[in-house]
């Protein structure tokens, strides 16, 4: 059980670090949903794209 609560506090942490990398670039919200109601793979889509585009 210990393990699966570090490993779900680990995913949390990457989550809330992209959410902070998306918020510097200035993205609030994607396709009309708040960045903070996404899940991390979406989150990582988004930040993806924007790098592109920058």
């Amino acid at each position: 059980m210990i393990l699966y609560n570090s490993v779900k506090m680990m995913q949390e942490l990457k989550r809330q670090h992209v959410i902070r990398q998306l918020i510097e670039m200035g993205i609030h919200e994607y396709e009309g949903r708040e960045i903070e109601e996404l899940d991390y793979d979406r989150l990582k889509y988004i930040l993806a794209i924007a790098r592109l585009k920058n």
